[in-house]
């Protein structure tokens, strides 16, 4: 099923870019919280390894990508 069967096929893929982005934008604020609560809790943590863990955390509340039907534009 085509969710954006009005669109072109290359605004279709577009509009599948942003929606991932989107998803993506909103997963990162809903893990806010988690955030906030290892800053409070370890307040020592160096910002680069805090960096690292948030961004830890973010991959893995992603869901999988599945690319196999996926093609490169043509050019």
């Amino acid at each position: 099923m085509n969710p954006y069967y009005n669109l072109s096929s290359e605004q279709q893929r577009v509009q599948k870019l942003v929606d991932r982005f989107n998803a993506d934008e909103r997963l990162w604020r809903r893990l806010e919280g988690k955030r906030r609560f290892r800053r409070r809790l370890y307040p020592r943590l160096p910002a680069k390894l805090r960096k690292q863990l948030d961004l830890l955390d973010f991959a893995m509340a992603r869901p999988l990508e599945d690319c196999v039907g996926l093609l490169p534009p043509s050019f």
